[in-house]
């Protein structure tokens, strides 16, 4: 498949929704096989709506770990993809802010948080990008190459190339890390060609990215995959593709990894998946985030909010929120309560042990009694859905299990959350 490009001021381009667009409608969708029965969804993905999502294109969200901000690309602001930033804020998305130092006059898109939030990696077609001899019409071919902004106390700073030997003369996209931030995987295609895209990984030695390699099968076989997000306390990736027995034109699959190699993929389901392309999944704990061409958006691609469970394992949450030194749900937190209920609802069997966590500030006598006192508050809420109560344990664990070591903003953050641990 050959993609008409862009063209202006002497130089060519293709953006990536653009070309899964028009991918799409060559692509016959058919009866979707392995449909996933390891996660529970609890409802199709919901439109996040304005003001994230607009008349254009939204594509490609990246969610930080605690889920308080959102990044994303948009050519809301003009004809090339910026990278914009959005906030929760009681239960609400901010309007959502182009990142103005890390944008560049040419499109910035395929963002990606790593683990601890610190690192913005992203792919762009801006000057200093590799580039491909001219071609017929003399325009000069300029490639998509990978770049990452480190985050300070004034925000994401000013991009620099990815150090190390993965950038090339073809298109570099959709980059992820893993969580210890050693392993890159992106997606890599010849300019203008997606047909030919491949996923790869690379290895973090030396302050350099190094010896990227393709993957091995069940990946690379010609059916597009691309944007592989790590999701290792599932044991396992997400990606997209569209190989043959999906929904829809591009759907989003998990794929299983244990002792390094890849298991099956299986297809996410109707739930998630529809008729036309679901996209770049990003999640923070159960909260899953995609964009999506399906019908009823707002625009091109639009960005959809789904609460997704993995059956079988614990897990923990940041979406359950109290008033500072309080232990009164608030009414924020009632979509994530009611989804979780749902999905305890569907599987009987299930019993659970709710403990609470806390930052690190404080004594730790205060924190075991606060955090005890919300494991309770939450127990009560999923009761009052008729949940049984010998279903559930509580425990108040204070800050004695952190999930990092650390205090201040961010840390504090991702210490404050709510774990549901399985009871055999």
């Amino acid at each position: 498949m050959k993609i008409t490009l862009h063209s202006s001021s002497g130089r060519t381009w293709m953006t990536l929704g653009a070309i899964l667009l028009i991918a799409g409608t060559l692509n016959s969708p058919g009866s979707a096989q392995q449909l996933s029965d390891s996660f529970s969804v609890s409802a199709p993905p919901k439109n996040l709506g304005a003001p994230v999502n607009s008349e254009r294109n939204e594509f490609a969200p990246a969610v930080s770990r605690d889920g308080s901000y959102l990044v994303f690309n948009s050519n809301r602001g003009g004809r090339y993809q910026d990278l914009f930033i959005s906030y929760r804020t009681d239960g609400k998305w901010t309007d959502p802010a182009p990142l103005t130092a890390v944008n560049s006059p040419y499109n910035d898109e395929t963002p990606f948080l790593s683990a601890d939030g610190t690192i913005l990696l992203f792919s762009s077609d801006r000057d200093g990008s590799m580039e491909m001899p001219k071609d017929a019409q003399g325009r000069i071919r300029v490639s998509y190459d990978l770049y990452w902004s480190k985050k300070t106390d004034d925000g994401f700073a000013a991009p620099e190339r990815l150090p190390g030997g993965v950038n090339s003369v073809y298109h570099e996209k959709t980059p992820s890390l893993s969580f210890d931030g050693k392993t890159l995987y992106l997606s890599r295609w010849s300019f203008g060609n997606m047909s030919d895209s491949k996923l790869m990984k690379a290895h973090y030695r030396g302050g350099v990215f190094a010896d990227p390699e393709y993957l091995p099968e069940p990946f690379n076989t010609g059916s597009q995959d691309f944007a592989l997000i790590p999701a290792e306390d599932l044991k396992g990736f997400f990606f997209s593709s569209n190989r043959p027995g999906g929904l829809g034109n591009w759907d989003l699959y998990f794929i299983p990894f244990s002792d390094d190699k890849f298991g099956t993929p299986v297809n996410l389901g109707d739930k998630v998946n529809s008729e036309e392309s679901e996209i770049y999944l990003t999640r923070a704990d159960q909260r899953f985030y995609i964009c999506s061409s399906r019908k009823g958006g707002a625009g091109l691609f639009d960005i959809y909010e789904s609460f997704v469970f993995k059956k079988g394992s614990g897990f923990e949450t940041r979406a359950i929120h109290f008033d500072y030194n309080e232990h009164v749900i608030k009414s924020e937190s009632y979509p994530y309560l009611d989804a979780l209920s749902r999905f305890i609802g569907e599987n009987e069997n299930l019993r659970l042990e709710i403990i609470g966590h806390t930052d690190l500030h404080g004594s730790d006598d205060y924190n075991n009694k606060l955090s005890l006192k919300r494991a309770e508050a939450v127990k009560d809420y999923l009761r009052g859905k008729g949940i049984r109560a010998d279903r559930f344990s509580i425990l108040g664990a204070g800050k004695s299990r952190p999930a990092v070591n650390r205090t201040g903003k961010g840390y504090d953050e991702l210490n404050r959350r709510t774990e549901f641990r399985i009871i055999e």
